[in-house]
């Protein structure tokens, strides 16, 4: 069996649009957390942290095959 592996580094938002449907067996991700790093990522508030991470989701879910495991690390106190 071959394996191969791709790292994409990049803005999701740019990079998750040149993936084709169902073509990632595998997503790690730990975005942002809203407030907790604001002089790396600019911050997003806490009331719009789901309504900004919502168009990502459908990008992450649409790349990822049905038999794909999507893991999204965030910490409990977010």
């Amino acid at each position: 069996m071959e394996v191969f592996s791709d790292l994409y580094l990049g803005d999701s938002k740019r990079e998750l649009k040149k993936l084709p449907n169902n073509s990632i067996d595998l997503i790690v991700t730990s975005p942002p957390y809203a407030d907790q790093r604001k002089n790396t990522y600019g911050g997003i508030n806490p009331d719009e942290y789901v309504d900004w991470f919502l168009p990502i989701s459908e990008q992450l879910l649409r790349v990822l095959k049905p038999t794909g495991t999507f893991i999204l690390n965030i910490k409990e106190k977010i």
